[in-house]
């Protein structure tokens, strides 16, 4: 799982660059799935080596940090305004610039970053046409390592960068070989004075170190040429808000679109027969209901409200059939004869009762088996135990309407 980090050059990208066709030349090193560094070089954006992930160095001069203390309640809200409470401080539109916080220390302040909107807008979207979808940005100035009591100083001819502290540092313009920065004696003055300032050469010839130690009054050490250092991660990660890297789940989101149409497509088939199967059932029941009052009413045409056809109709029958002298089939004994063939010489009748259609009668049989027998055999009936005595079970026997 290699790792790709391309450093920005300060001025790209430059409109006179596009309009000329030149290709600008990036430094980049590629590090291992330990960060740890592989190889290194300079290309142009489509010569990149492959990597499996892309980490974007911003130059200092793009940079300003700082820091804010935090509230102690709605600290979400506030680090969503970080723009706004830094407005003191840059100078600027708070909306044209992106604020992106680091690590909040133990006294409550959180280091942030401030970088142009726009520009790095214009960075992400160049880097993107190429192929390269960035998925950290960190500002150079903390790629310096950080001592105790001393300054790191990257010098590079006319200007650099230096690392104040493990979250602060600034950039350098100007200064030759026997004259350091303005900015640096001024931020000497306005700060915690360091014992020492390691100097760092980035392809340029070391000035003279004792004429600068003697302008800042601290002792300026030669500490070697500047390389990148050997850890992958130095800081503010700039990514942060409306520049958040996209997921590596997105990247996973094309190749899963067929699934998703094709699974949509079934959810939607299966609600659609589901609806049309509940829609054909209920035209069903409103048939069959119709049909049925249909009936009812051409059968009992004086009839004024129809609220349950089949029961109406029932009740209807039976009456005429009791004004014409014929027994009902829920009349008292039809459905006494339909019972007493099964009821046999084993079951014996503690009560009988009948009252609108519906007969009941309490028996007593001798065991599980007879009862289990008279169940089968009045498959319409409704059955309920009752209490149980020495030899013999109790049991209700109901039957009719």
């Amino acid at each position: 799982m290699a790792q790709l980090e391309i450093h920005i050059p300060e001025n790209w990208p430059a409109a006179q660059q596009e309009e000329a066709g030149t290709a600008t030349l990036f430094a980049w090193l590629l590090r291992d799935e330990n960060g740890k560094p592989l190889r290194s070089g300079r290309a142009t954006l489509d010569a990149m080596p492959a990597a499996t992930q892309c980490r974007i160095v911003v130059p200092a001069s793009r940079v300003l940090l700082s820091s804010v203390q935090l509230p102690a309640q709605n600290r979400k809200k506030f680090m969503q305004a970080l723009a706004y409470a830094v407005e003191d401080r840059i100078m600027a539109d708070p909306e044209n610039v992106h604020v992106a916080a680091g690590e909040v220390q133990e006294n409550g302040e959180a280091s942030i970053a401030i970088v142009d909107r726009t520009w790095l807008r214009q960075v992400l979207d160049k880097l993107r046409a190429n192929g390269l979808e960035p998925v950290r940005a960190e500002p150079e100035t903390l790629f310096a390592s950080c001592g105790k009591d001393a300054w790191t100083l990257v010098w590079r001819g006319t200007g650099g960068f230096v690392r104040q502290g493990a979250h602060s540092g600034f950039p350098l313009d100007g200064g030759d070989a026997r004259q350091p920065p303005a900015a640096l004696p001024l931020a000497i003055a306005g700060a915690h004075k360091p014992a020492s300032i390691q100097l760092y050469l980035d392809g340029a010839n070391a000035p003279d170190m004792d004429a600068w130690s003697s302008v800042l009054g601290i002792p300026v050490t030669a500490a070697g040429e500047w390389q990148w250092p050997a850890s992958a991660a130095h800081g503010i990660d700039l990514l942060q808000g409306e520049f958040s890297a996209r997921s590596a789940r997105a990247d996973w989101l094309p190749r899963l679109r067929p699934a998703f149409i094709l699974t949509s497509l079934i959810l939607g088939l299966q609600v659609l027969f589901t609806v049309g199967d509940w829609a054909m059932l209920r035209f069903e029941k409103y048939r069959l209901a119709t049909s049925m009052e249909q009936h009812f009413r051409q059968a009992f045409p004086d009839a004024k409200a129809i609220v349950d056809a089949p029961l109406q109709m029932s009740r209807n029958l039976a009456e005429l059939r009791h004004s014409a002298g014929m027994a009902d089939e829920n009349d008292f004994l039809p459905l006494l004869a339909r019972v007493a063939p099964h009821l046999g010489s084993v079951a014996r009748l503690r009560s009988l009762e009948y009252q609108q259609g519906k007969l009941k009668m309490r028996l007593a049989l001798p065991n599980t088996a007879a009862a289990e027998s008279l169940h089968a055999s009045l498959p319409q009936a409704r059955f309920t135990s009752g209490d149980s005595g020495p030899g013999s079970l109790e049991t209700e026997l109901t039957i009719g309407k």
